[in-house]
Order: structure tokens, then C-alpha cells, then sequence
């Protein structure tokens, strides 16, 4: 069952239950970037906000860095999302944004997305990520946007999800449509 916020303008809370702690996740996080060959290193403030997590890899032309906010669930991915916004008033499109997050709901996801509020549109228009870590199956899955690092095709458990980001982008546009011609 859905709960509304005290502040029905702000945004839904859920009523979901966290699967996994933001340590399991840190965790499982971590020892994918590793074996992805990325190299975590210390999370230095960036303007406003400091990351959970950096890590960084070079292929000898180009250096790629990725900072993380590991959040519970679906009820903190908007402070999350604020969080990553705010880094990126610094750093521009330098770096890749990650929202990471342990398996969600579906149903709620959906509705955060794009069917009860519209949190797709400033994901795909600032160029962050959304990425799902299972702890106990040891996978890591990029939900939506894709890392400036093309080699994690071969890490992420189903880099076929880009279906589920057609879902939410046709969703997306429909719901537009009907806005125009209503």
C-alpha cells in the first residue's frame, strides 16, 4: 500500500521493506567495481555533497571515474538523486552519477519512474544512472543510463535491461502525448 508524504506536492513515500542494508550493498558494490577492474579510492567532498563511493579505471587513453549514492530503497532514491545533482554543478559531465540501489519493487519502480511521478526525466536529462545491486546474487544491473566506460557491458549481470529503459521511455512518451492533446 502507497502512503502519501505530509507533503503531497513533494513526492509518494512507499511501503517497502529494505532487502538489504546500505552496508550489504556498499559491499557487494565494491567487490563488483573491483573485479570490473575499477580501483576504489577515498570519496572526497564535491561541492555539496560527498559520495559513498568512487572508483576509478584507465585504459591508458582515458581515465574514467564513477561516484555512487547507495541508498536502502525506493523511499531515498530522490534524496539520493538530489545528492548526485548537486556533485555534478561541479563536475559537470566529467564523472558518471550513480544512484545504486538493492532490489526494488518493480511496481514501485514503474511508479516512481513515470506513472505516479516523473523522476525518469531528470535521470535520463542529467545523465545519471540508476543501478540495481543484489548482495546475496552478487550482481550489479544498470537500470537506466549506461556508464561512459563501455567495457562494463561484459560486468553488469544482464546488460540487456535497456529493455526495461524502452518500457519506462515509451511510457514516458505516452504519457506526454496524452498531456498534449488533453
Amino acid at each position: 500500500m502507497m502512503k502519501e508524504s505530509k507533503d503531497p506536492a513533494w513526492h509518494r513515500i512507499y511501503d517497502e521493506e529494505p532487502l538489504y542494508t546500505r552496508e550489504q550493498v556498499e559491499k557487494a558494490l565494491r567487490d563488483f567495481l573491483v573485479y570490473a577492474g575499477y580501483e576504489i579510492i577515498p570519496a572526497e567532498p564535491i561541492g555539496f555533497m560527498k559520495p559513498d563511493l568512487v572508483a576509478c579505471r584507465s585504459d591508458g587513453k582515458k581515465r574514467y571515474e564513477l561516484i555512487f549514492v547507495i541508498r536502502e530503497g525506493i523511499n531515498q532514491a530522490v534524496e539520493g538523486l538530489r545528492e548526485l545533482a548537486a556533485a555534478k554543478c561541479f563536475r559537470k559531465n566529467a564523472i558518471d552519477y550513480v544512484l545504486a540501489l538493492p532490489p526494488v519493487s518493480e511496481h514501485y519502480l514503474i511508479e516512481f519512474l513515470i506513472e505516479k511521478e516523473e523522476w525518469y526525466f531528470p535521470i535520463k536529462d542529467h545523465l545519471m544512472q540508476l543501478w540495481l545491486v543484489n548482495p546475496e546474487r552478487e550482481k550489479v544491473d544498470c537500470l537506466l543510463g549506461w556508464p561512459q566506460d563501455d567495457e562494463f557491458k561484459h560486468y553488469f549481470a544482464n546488460p540487456n535491461l535497456a529493455g526495461f529503459a524502452t518500457f519506462i521511455a515509451n511510457k514516458a512518451t505516452d504519457k506526454i502525448m496524452e498531456e498534449e492533446f488533453d
